[in-house]
C-alpha cells in the first residue's frame, strides 16, 4: 500500500488539501431532486392548498436572471494536476473571485386531463463566467443546459398527487476535462414519500487524473416526510432520507494512498439524513423556524466515515407579496470517525482522538419585487470553520468564508 504522508512539495501539498476538503464538499453539496416540491418557507406554508379549478388552461412562462456573486473561498478551483490546470501549485486555498451568471428558464404546463393529469416541461440554459486569481479562474467558465420533464397524476381529489420526472443536465467548461452529464429520475407520492436516482458521468473518466472533481457517481435516495399542524399558527415537520452512493475508481495514486484505497476497490457509501423543523407565525408577517439536521455517512472505506449535527434558527419577515427578508443562524459539528490526528511527519498521535470540525455562520437574504415581472434578490453568507487538526500543514482548515450575491430576476 502507498505511504499515507508523502514528502511535502507544492503539488502534494495541494493534493492533501483537496483530499481533506473532499469530505466537506460531500457534506455541504446540495443536490437537486427530480420530483421537486414547491418552496416551503414563509407564511404560505401554513395556508391550505388553493381549490382546484374545473378547467386549468395551458400556461407558458419565461424567467430570466442575471446574478453577480463574490466568493473568497473558491476551493474547487485548486486543481492539482499540472497538465490540466493553470492553478496547480497554488498554495493559498482561499481564492477570491467573481462569478457572473446569466440564465433563462422556460416552463410550460399542459393539462392532459383536467384536475387529474398534468405535464410540465422545463428548459433552462445558463452561462457562468469566473474572474479572479490573475485570470486563472477563466478555465472554469461554463455553460449548462437543463431539461426537465414531469408528469403529475391525481386519480381522485381526496388522494395524494403522484409525480414522476426525469431531468438531464449537461455542463461544459472552458477546460473541457470537467465536462460532464448528470441524469436524474424520480417519483413522488404527495409530500410524504419520494425516490430519486442520480447518475453523474464525466466525459474523461478513464485517465487517473489527479483531481477528485473528476470522479463520477451513482446515487439512489429515498425520502419520507411528515407534517403536523400543532396549533393554529404552528407546524412541525420531520424528514428522513436514506441514500446509497457508488463512485468510479479513476483516482490517482496519491489519493488512493491517503484514503487507504486499493487499486481495484470501489468506494460505496450509505447516508442517513434526518431533519426536524418547527415553524411558528405571528401577526401574519413573521415566521420563525427552529431546526435540527443530522447527517451520517457510512462508507466501506473508513476515511470517508463521518457524521454531523446542525442546529439553526431562522426568522422571516414579509412586508407584502413578493417583498421579504430572512435571517438564518446555524452551528454545525462534524466528526470524521475514520481520521486520527497526526503530527507533522504523518504519524498518528496516540490518545489525541479523531478529527473534528466546528462551523458556525449566518445567512441574510432579501427579496424585493419592483413590479409583477421584475424582482431583486440580495444574499450574504458568512461561514467560520475551526478544526482540531494539530498538523500545521492543515492550518488552512481554519478559515472564514464570505459569499455575497445579487440577482435580478424577470418573469414574463
Amino acid at each position: 500500500m502507498y505511504p499515507l504522508i508523502l514528502p511535502l512539495s507544492v503539488k502534494r501539498f495541494c493534493s492533501l488539501m483537496l483530499i481533506q476538503l473532499l469530505s466537506l464538499t460531500l457534506l455541504f453539496t446540495i443536490q437537486e431532486v427530480s420530483a421537486q416540491l414547491p418552496p416551503e418557507f414563509g407564511q404560505e406554508l401554513l395556508l391550505p392548498e388553493p381549490k382546484q379549478k374545473d378547467t386549468v388552461p395551458p400556461t407558458f412562462t419565461i424567467d430570466t436572471h442575471i446574478s453577480n456573486t463574490y466568493n473568497d473561498h473558491i476551493e474547487f478551483g485548486l486543481s492539482v494536476d499540472p497538465y490540466i490546470s493553470s492553478l496547480a501549485g497554488q498554495e493559498n486555498p482561499q481564492l477570491q473571485g467573481l462569478i457572473n451568471q446569466f440564465g433563462i428558464n422556460l416552463r410550460g404546463e399542459l393539462p392532459i386531463i383536467d384536475k387529474k393529469l398534468h405535464l410540465k416541461l422545463q428548459y433552462a440554459p445558463q452561462y457562468e463566467n469566473y474572474s479572479g486569481a490573475d485570470g486563472k479562474l477563466n478555465e472554469f467558465d461554463a455553460s449548462s443546459n437543463f431539461l426537465l420533464t414531469e408528469l403529475r397524476y391525481r386519480p381522485f381529489t381526496n388522494l395524494p398527487e403522484i409525480a414522476v420526472s426525469q431531468q438531464l443536465q449537461r455542463l461544459s467548461r472552458s477546460l473541457n476535462v470537467y465536462n460532464n452529464n448528470e441524469y436524474q429520475s424520480g417519483i413522488r407520492i404527495g409530500r410524504f414519500l419520494e425516490y430519486n436516482f442520480r447518475l453523474q458521468h464525466f466525459d474523461d473518466d478513464e485517465r487517473k487524473r489527479e483531481d477528485f472533481l473528476l470522479v463520477g457517481s451513482t446515487n439512489h435516495k429515498v425520502t419520507t416526510r411528515l407534517e403536523l399542524g400543532l396549533l393554529k399558527q404552528m407546524i412541525g415537520k420531520a424528514e428522513y432520507a436514506m441514500e446509497h452512493g457508488s463512485y468510479q475508481t479513476n483516482l490517482n495514486k496519491f489519493i488512493l494512498g491517503a484514503a487507504n484505497i486499493a487499486d481495484d476497490q470501489r468506494r460505496t457509501d450509505w447516508r442517513h439524513i434526518g431533519t426536524i423543523k418547527l415553524l411558528q407565525t405571528a401577526a401574519d408577517r413573521y415566521v420563525f423556524q427552529q431546526e435540527v439536521n443530522l447527517f451520517l455517512n457510512q462508507s466501506n472505506i473508513d476515511y470517508f466515515n463521518f457524521n454531523s449535527t446542525e442546529t439553526a434558527l431562522s426568522a422571516y419577515y414579509k412586508f407584502n407579496v413578493g417583498n421579504a427578508i430572512r435571517l438564518r443562524l446555524f452551528h454545525l459539528w462534524v466528526n470524521f470517525e475514520g481520521r486520527n490526528l497526526r503530527d507533522a511527519d504523518g504519524r498518528i498521535i496516540e490518545n489525541a482522538g479523531i478529527r473534528k470540525d466546528t462551523q458556525y455562520g449566518i445567512n441574510a437574504s432579501m427579496n424585493w419585487r419592483f413590479t409583477s415581472n421584475l424582482s431583486l434578490n440580495a444574499d450574504y453568507q458568512f461561514i467560520h470553520n475551526d478544526t482540531n487538526e494539530l498538523n500545521e500543514i492543515l492550518s488552512f482548515l481554519d478559515y472564514n468564508h464570505n459569499i455575497v450575491s445579487v440577482t435580478l430576476k424577470g418573469n414574463y
